[in-house]
């Protein structure tokens, strides 16, 4: 988490093959209890994956224990302040026209007044603000499912910014439930609620899409922004939280099939799929 201060903190950089990015990101959710943050250029044959700390020591200790086996080309740490981190979002981070009626709008740039909805977001250290594929896939996916479907409830699993749900809650579905396994993301979640308007709408809650303890109360759509190993293990959850329709995504297109056959075994339809050459999601129904 970004410290809240003029504190410096520590960075360690990350360089992986991209075929290697969802390895090793699961690794260090795992272990490093981090949101790492990828940087991938189209079609680009290495990434660069930043993990932040609190301080310069965290990060060095965590270069430490990176194991041999993982496949990284190359690690280094480096002090940074928290004027590093927004100078890095703002220059990544900019408005974007998403779908027929979207629009995510960084909370440091003035929102456009007109017929799209404004969905303003601050990342936080929290994944999500509709730059990556992923992230647009399933922004697109709503959209189309809300126009079709008229889903009156929905679960967002890895929730992230909390960005699709605030994009739910601001197209009208009216019962949202949205979790994450990191606590920091549930408290990026809730301000950017209140940046929106629709704090009280969205119950954002903390837990693990492994375990079943979400899938109590099943909804209308279930969106699913997670790595494909983890959507693999839970699948049997997502399919039985999903009344009506899935959306999945964090998924390499190598992996679309895999994903897909498991979820067809479970009785349920693949619909559509889009891809960009590394991403991939998948929009099936139950």
């Amino acid at each position: 988490m970004i410290p809240q201060n003029n504190n410096s903190g520590g960075l360690l950089k990350l360089l992986v093959a991209t075929q290697n990015v969802p390895l090793v990101c699961e690794w260090v959710r795992e272990v490093l209890q981090k949101e790492p943050i990828e940087m991938t250029r189209h079609l680009a044959e290495e990434s660069l994956i930043e993990i932040y700390f609190n301080s310069l020591i965290e990060a060095e200790i965590a270069q430490k224990i990176l194991p041999p086996e993982l496949p990284i080309q190359t690690a280094e740490t480096k002090e940074y302040k928290e004027q590093d981190w927004t100078t890095f979002w703002q220059h990544h981070f900019k408005t974007l026209e998403i779908g027929q009626t979207l629009r995510i709008v960084p909370e440091w740039e003035k929102a456009p007044k007109d017929e799209r909805i404004n969905i303003i977001i601050n990342p936080g250290l929290s994944f999500g603000t509709g730059g990556h594929f992923t992230t647009k896939f399933c922004l697109e996916a709503l959209e189309e499912a809300f126009r079709t479907l008229h889903p009156k409830s929905m679960i967002d699993a890895g929730t992230g910014s909390g960005i699709l749900s605030i994009a739910a809650a601001k197209q009208g579905i009216p019962q949202i439930n949205a979790f994450d396994y990191d606590s920091v993301c549930i408290d990026q979640c809730n301000h950017n609620a209140i940046r929106n308007g629709v704090e009280g709408k969205i119950n954002f809650f903390q837990a693990n899409v492994l375990e079943s303890d979400w899938a109590t109360e099943p909804a209308d759509l279930v969106c699913a922004n997670i790595l494909t190993s983890v959507l693999l293990e839970a699948a049997p959850l997502i399919k039985r939280a999903a009344k009506k329709r899935i959306l999945l995504s964090g998924i390499r297109e190598i992996e679309a099939d895999a994903v897909a056959d498991t979820f067809i075994q479970l009785g349920c339809r693949e619909i559509s799929r889009d891809g960009d050459g590394h991403w991939c999601g998948l929009v099936i129904d139950v």
